[in-house]
């Protein structure tokens, strides 16, 4: 049997184990072309399936021993060092297996071979930091090879040399020497040598950094192709993870992390933990720039870990610069300085200018924030010498940027524009919307220091485009803190408006501040319920399912307090429904990014505000609030004008005024009877106070209309509108009341096609705590001519299949708000908890949902002011409107409140009209009653609850 035929049948048998015994069978016939061909096998195996490679070569070495073929075993030995370095990220392993691969190679007096075995050697060497030695290494290999006439060896080491000065910021260098690697290549003959995607892979990273971003791209995309149709999965998906950096650059945040999250599961499953691990890095960078800076930190802490271990520097101090950047984003930037010190001390240690600069950028940064100019500016006249000189235009434009702002500080304008303006050019060329957005909105306010507000207010225009070009290609659940730091240049633009009296145009930039992912739920129908809409997806989806099953059984548990008071285990059931919870929101967060193909449209990037005024009768008076730069604007709409102007409150203010409404209101459930009219009064004298502020300058204004629908900011959003009072009576008894958390859904509520017919009341009584509940719910559907789903019948399937085609929802239970994770506040139901995570799987077409529960129209409120909780969630699954409690309600008198609401709904009245006049009827009945409904008095009990969406009919 030849040689040839041995590796053949070789390849051929089905497994190692088969294998294995043919080559022991076959050991005599063991040479050196059987040993190549072996070896050859193994590095096929290495880009595929790494475990396999390590088996292949292990077996190499096991033969290659007994039979006394010491050049055999070298090759298993190189064969196994490749799969330590390349698939497992073991440096110092490989490193003893290289050597003593180069050891048998200088006893037989193989030198050709023994500069082949540097080849691999050199990247390891890079890795731990040994940069003068590996390139020391590959220069004398580099001469031998070149000397010996091995174009193919010789290549291969010029592409490793270009990675190493690659990974040193040397990227012009590494561009160079790749070309010169892909020409050698070339001229071998043959466009399809398993080497050349690797190539340009490598090509696609240098491209990226030098800001070359297309051909970056086109590098990418070839290199996964032609390694796909090789087979080689595992590289295949280190170029999508190429390709995805390439993105992140480009503010295409979403399908970076898709592209991601896909190659991370590629390499988990080939157990490649030191690639897998560094997917997290990357996947970090994009979450910095989301402003997810806890998810940053817990990645961070794993990937430090692994690398540490790993004895890898380079690695470790791109993580710490991130952790830095976390913190910074945090505002907590003693921690962030710390961590730049150490980021900065490792750089420095690999001989890296570049990443010091890095480092030295983002310090910079911090010290403009805590305005400390003068140290910022020298810090950064390093970084942009260091960019300069080693052709990086993205960071020299980034580094420019800074310097602008400080300039600008330092109120030299002529300079900071001719910065900003070399900044713009970069980012205007290479399409890079997260810098050029930031250039527009300093040239803006520059602009407008210099008495040109319409060429400010274009620059802002430019500046709100690209922002929206960023927002509209994220995954909707990303975009409230994306936008958390983003506003002041909606600020800047709305304040403009009103100095240039353009109300109009105010109105529509309050609007666009917002982060509009409610609205674009609700136009463009996108879907968050969790399902599988792929094959790829239903392990995510039924892992998920895993840990909800978990989460409830735990929930439960928590709330019965079952043998954990006695054993201590309150605590640690409590932590283990947290880190559950955790787990469910980055899966569903995963899925979603998975689906998100919206993200690529453009028509989401530009967003256009809804019309409001043809939605306005002659007795409704919209009123949107608006925070900007702590000053509290307030915009008046009817159906044929718009006006704008400042109120007297500030920020400062009217956050002080709340927290002092909000410690009264919690105090109410606990006192006494007698100590009511005094809590009564005072709660009076802070609405009073509030009206001052919010409604007494627009007191004339007001006076005409009917119906009142606000809009709040920020903080309003906690305030109950309709409570404050003028000195003589609640705003209530002047005005009929709704609220919208955009004037922009104002369209869609009231076009809405809910179900003509059909009421189901749920009630649940909390085993007993609620006893008016299930009597409440009752007489609803009694009173309207629906059905009860009461107590153990009161699931969330029950609901899920009463909620469909059904006109009135109503649900009467407890209600659990979670402002540390809205995605799980949620509504007491037999069995467990209907959460916002399961609002968002449900279908309805209801005029009005009513929930008639504890803190439901609670909300996190987040970056452009969106709400994160049950509104958000029941209006996207399809309601209406929503009647919600802003406070813990009382029992007795919400049933009361319910019973009159529902009864005018009954006879006919609009449903803002029927709230309103059930809550007059409490206040009504607590002046004319005895002293035990003298209670009634304080708004606590008639006031939590309120209308959002359409107001009106049935």
């Amino acid at each position: 049997m030849t040689a040839q035929d041995l590796t053949q049948r070789w390849i051929e048998l089905p497994d190692l184990e088969a294998q294995r015994r043919f080559l022991e069978t076959h050991a005599p016939l063991l040479d050196d072309d059987v040993a190549r061909a072996i070896k050859q096998r193994a590095d096929q195996l290495l880009r595929a399936d790494v475990q396999r490679c390590l088996q292949v070569a292990r077996l190499l070495i096991g033969l290659a021993w007994p039979a006394g073929k010491p050049l055999c075993r070298a090759l298993g030995l190189l064969a196994e060092a490749n799969a330590r370095s390349i698939g497992l990220g073991e440096y110092q392993r490989a490193l003893e297996l290289y050597d003593e691969a180069a050891e048998i190679y200088q006893a037989c007096g193989c030198v050709v071979e023994r500069a082949r075995a540097q080849i691999g050697k050199v990247w390891p060497l890079a890795c731990l930091g040994h940069y003068t030695q590996a390139v020391e290494s590959g220069e004398w290999a580099s001469e031998v090879l070149e000397a010996h006439a091995e174009w193919r060896a010789l290549a291969d080491m010029t592409m490793n040399l270009a990675a190493i000065h690659g990974r040193q910021g040397e990227d012009s260098n590494a561009l160079a020497l790749l070309d010169r690697a892909l020409e050698l290549h070339r001229q071998l003959g043959g466009d399809r040598q398993p080497i050349l995607p690797l190539i340009e892979q490598n090509r696609a990273i240098v491209l990226r950094n030098l800001g070359r971003f297309e051909a970056s791209i086109a590098a990418s995309q070839k290199a996964r192709l032609a390694l796909t149709e090789l087979g080689q999965t595992v590289e295949a998906a280190r170029a999508q993870q190429n390709l995805a950096n390439t993105y992140f650059v480009l503010g295409r945040y979403n399908e970076a992390l898709k592209l991601l999250n896909e190659a991370r599961d590629v390499f988990v499953a080939d157990g490649r933990q030191r690639d897998a691990i560094l997917v997290q890095l990357f996947m970090s960078d994009c979450l910095l720039q989301l402003r997810r800076f806890g998810d940053v930190l817990d990645k961070c802490r794993q990937v430090r870990e692994l690398f540490t271990g790993l004895g890898v520097r380079f690695e470790v101090g791109q993580t710490i610069l991130n952790e830095a950047a976390a913190y910074a984003g945090l505002g907590r930037y003693e921690e962030a300085l710390a961590s730049l010190i150490e980021a900065r001390r490792r750089f420095a240690r690999e001989d890296n200018e570049v990443w010091v600069a890095a480092t030295d950028l983002e310090r910079a940064t911090i010290l403009l924030r805590q305005a400390k100019f003068d140290e910022s500016r020298d810090a950064i006249q390093a970084c942009l010498r260091v960019f300069r000189e080693h052709g990086l235009p993205l960071k020299e434009a980034q580094s420019q940027l800074v310097a602008a702002r400080v300039a600008a500080n330092m109120n030299q304008e002529g300079h900071a524009v001719q910065l900003v303006d070399q900044a713009l050019r970069v980012g205007q060329s290479r399409g890079i919307p997260a810098l050029t957005y930031q250039c527009h909105h300093l040239l803006g306010g520059i602009l407008q220091g210099q008495g040109a507000p319409q060429a400010a207010l274009a620059e802002y225009e430019r500046a709100i485009q690209d922002l929206e070009q960023l927002r509209g290609r994220l995954m909707v659940e990303y975009r409230a803190e994306f936008s958390e730091d983003k506003h002041s240049v909606h600020e800047d633009a709305v304040c403009l408006c009103l100095k240039l009296n353009q109300p109009h145009k105010g109105l529509e930039y309050a609007e666009r501040a917002k982060s509009r992912a409610l609205l674009d739920l609700l136009v463009y129908r996108l879907d968050l319920s969790v399902q599988a809409r792929s094959k790829q997806d239903v392990p995510l989806v039924q892992q998920l399912m895993r840990l909800r099953a978990e989460r409830d059984r735990l929930y439960r548990r928590w709330e019965a307090r079952e043998d954990i008071r006695t054993r201590g285990g309150e605590q640690q059931v409590q932590q283990d429904v947290l880190a559950l919870e955790k787990q469910i929101t980055s899966l569903w967060h995963e899925l979603l990014i998975r689906n998100a193909d919206y993200a690529r449209d453009a028509a989401l990037w530009q967003v256009r505000t809804e019309p409001v005024q043809p939605y306005l009768d002659d007795d409704t008076l919209l009123l949107e609030y608006f925070f900007a730069h702590r000053k509290l604007v307030v915009f008046q709409v009817t159906g044929e004008d718009i006006q704008a102007q400042y109120l007297p409150g500030d920020l400062n203010r009217v956050q002080h005024l709340l927290r002092l409404l909000w410690l009264n209101l919690k105090t109410v459930p606990r006192c006494r009877a007698g100590g009511i009219p005094g809590l009564a009064k005072n709660a009076r004298g802070l609405l009073q106070r509030l009206y001052g502020l919010l409604l007494a300058p627009l007191a004339e204004e007001l006076r005409p209309y009917r119906r009142l629908i606000i809009v709040p900011h920020g903080p309003l959003h906690y305030l109950p509108f309709h409570a404050l009072h003028d000195g003589q009576a609640f705003l209530l008894e002047r005005h009929e009341i709704s609220y919208l958390p955009g004037a922009s859904l104002l369209r869609y509520c009231c076009e809405a096609q809910p179900a003509t017919s059909g009421l189901t009341a749920f009630g649940y009584s909390c085993a007993g705590r609620l006893p008016y509940a299930i009597q409440e719910a009752r007489s609803i559907a009694q009173l309207m001519g629906g059905q009860a789903i009461l107590e153990q019948e009161a699931t969330s399937e029950r609901l899920r299949e009463a909620s469909e085609g059904c006109r009135v929802l109503h649900l009467a239970t407890h209600g659990d708000f979670r402002p540390d994770n809205p995605l799980f506040s949620g509504l007491a139901l037999a069995g467990g908890w209907l959460t916002t995570l399961d609002i968002f799987g449900l279908h309805l077409d209801a005029s009005l949902v009513t929930l008639s529960a504890c803190q439901t129209g609670r909300n996190v409120v987040k970056g452009g002011d969106e709400l994160m909780g049950l509104t958000r969630a029941f209006l996207y699954a399809g309601a209406t409107s929503l009647a919600l409690s802003l406070w813990p309600v009382e029992d007795s008198a919400t049933a009361q409140l319910m019973a009159t609401f529902y009864r005018k709904l009954a006879d006919g009245w609009t449903k803002v009209t029927a709230l309103r006049h059930a809550q007059l009827e409490l206040i009504e009945r607590q002046r004319q009653g005895d002293a035990a409904a003298q209670r009634l008095a304080h708004p606590y009990f008639w006031a939590p609850f309120f209308l959002v969406g359409d107001p009106g009919y049935l």
